[in-house]
Parts: structure tokens; C-alpha cells; sequence
């Protein structure tokens, strides 16, 4: 039987342009990521050089390329590769960015260097060894550096089944998830990678959860009041438990001490 690999967006780029980065689920993806940004104060006292491994097609990036930070952007998709180069150009930022087409794990080989930041969102729960990639981003850190790991929830998508009447096995993927291609190989348990994360040696200064209001909430109810009400309610709970815990995603910052 062949080995499990790691998952390959060249076939659904458009649908994960249209469907997640085009939609409020990616909106409020970028909410969060810059409240907890802010909060942790990363990149406010000058440029980084930042690793934006499994990037894709470089949302978040083109953002902290435009506030000067240098962008290192790696993924296994050439056809995302491409949307990131486009976004770029279009802004005017392709001397922030470089692109290089490799897997998690041939980051060793084809970046030297450590990073002030290495980013890796929604990339975790696609990969058949999380616990040797965390490894390898960790590696790539330099002392005093950040790590900012986003995975997709088991527990989030448990919950978003039970409440869909999907009670034999409401964790596992839908017909349409499986059906499109857009079911990741493994959601996570958030204490596992915190743990894997402190047995690295990283101290996590931030865990918040993210779209546990919105994806829990009927569709008329979010028309009715709105994206900035809603991203408001999950700025003010989404560091505390329990509703973090039932987020579809998990947004961990962390630091690398000094040697």
C-alpha cells in the first residue's frame, strides 16, 4: 500500500479562493490573526523576516509585507504559489516576497536561515506527521522569534456535527466536505499541540479560538446582525474556555526564549 502523503492544492485552489479567503469565515480568519498580532506586539518595533510556511496564497503575508516586514513564502502548490505571486504584483509588494515551491519538511534544505516570525495557518491537519512538522517550524525560529501556528479543531468540528443531528461519528468529515476534497486529513486536539509546543521549548503567550460564533450560528441570525457584531463577540470570547474550545479553528502565539 503507498505511504500517506501530505495534501496538494493545486486541484482546489480557485474553490478555497472563493470559499474560505473570499467569504466572512476568512474575514474573520484575518480579524484574528491581527488582534493577536497586536496584542503580542510582533513586528512593532521594526521589519521581520518572516517564513510563511504551507503559505498558499499569501493573504496574511501580503499584509505584513505592506508594513515592510521581508516574506519568505513556501508551499507545496505551484498553482498557489502563482495566486500569491499575482496578489503581489497587484500591490506592488514583489520585492517583499520570495516564492519557493516545497513540503513542510524540505524546509531544512531550502531555507538555511531562522526567522524572526515562521507562520503556518491551516496547515497542520493536512500533513501526515504534525508533530515532525511543529519540529521543523520550531527549528526554523530564531531565539527571541515567534511561532504562529492555526490548525483546524476536532473538537469545533465534533460539536458543529452533534449540532446537525450527525451523532455516529460527528467528528468525522461531511458528504460534501469528502466530496469536494476539502476535509482535512486530521483536525486536532489544541492540548495536544500545546503540549507538543511547550515540550519544544516555546512559551505560548496567546490561544484563541476562532469562527466559534459564526460557524455555530444560523445563517438568518449572522444576516440579521452582522459580521462586525459577530467578530466583535469573538474578539471579547475567544480567548477563554469554553468557547474557544468549540471554534472551528485554533490561533496559537509563541515565543522562542533567548538562549
Amino acid at each position: 500500500m503507498a505511504s500517506p502523503i501530505d495534501r496538494n492544492f493545486d486541484d482546489l485552489t480557485k474553490l478555497f479562493q472563493n470559499n474560505i479567503y473570499g467569504t466572512p469565515k476568512g474575514q474573520l480568519r484575518l480579524y484574528a490573526l491581527r488582534e493577536d498580532f497586536a496584542k503580542c506586539e510582533i513586528g512593532s518595533k521594526g521589519p521581520l523576516t518572516i517564513l510563511d510556511a504551507g503559505g498558499g496564497m499569501g493573504q496574511f503575508s501580503s499584509e505584513l509585507a505592506a508594513k515592510g516586514h521581508q516574506i519568505e513564502l513556501c508551499d507545496i502548490s505551484n498553482e498557489m504559489l502563482e495566486g500569491a505571486r499575482s496578489i503581489f504584483i497587484e500591490q506592488g509588494l514583489e520585492s517583499q516576497i520570495n516564492l519557493t515551491q516545497c513540503g513542510i519538511q524540505d524546509i531544512p534544505q531550502k531555507f538555511e536561515q531562522q526567522f524572526d516570525l515562521v507562520m503556518n495557518h491551516a496547515v497542520l491537519e493536512w500533513l501526515v506527521d504534525p508533530a515532525e512538522a511543529l519540529e521543523t517550524l520550531y527549528a526554523q525560529v530564531k531565539p527571541g522569534g515567534w511561532l504562529s501556528i492555526m490548525f483546524y479543531n476536532v473538537h469545533g468540528r465534533a460539536w458543529r456535527g452533534i449540532m446537525n443531528g450527525k451523532l455516529d461519528d460527528p467528528a468525522g468529515c461531511t458528504e460534501r466536505m469528502a466530496k469536494e476534497g476539502i476535509a482535512p486529513q486530521q483536525p486536532l486536539e489544541p492540548l495536544w499541540v500545546h503540549d507538543q509546543l511547550i515540550k519544544l521549548g516555546l512559551d505560548v503567550k496567546s490561544w484563541r479560538g476562532i469562527r466559534f460564533v459564526y460557524d455555530h450560528m444560523h445563517q438568518k441570525i449572522r444576516d440579521r446582525i452582522g459580521l462586525q457584531a459577530i467578530a466583535a463577540s469573538e474578539s471579547e470570547f475567544g480567548y477563554q474556555a469554553p468557547y474557544k474550545d468549540l471554534a472551528r479553528y485554533v490561533h496559537m502565539l509563541c515565543f522562542k526564549p533567548e538562549i
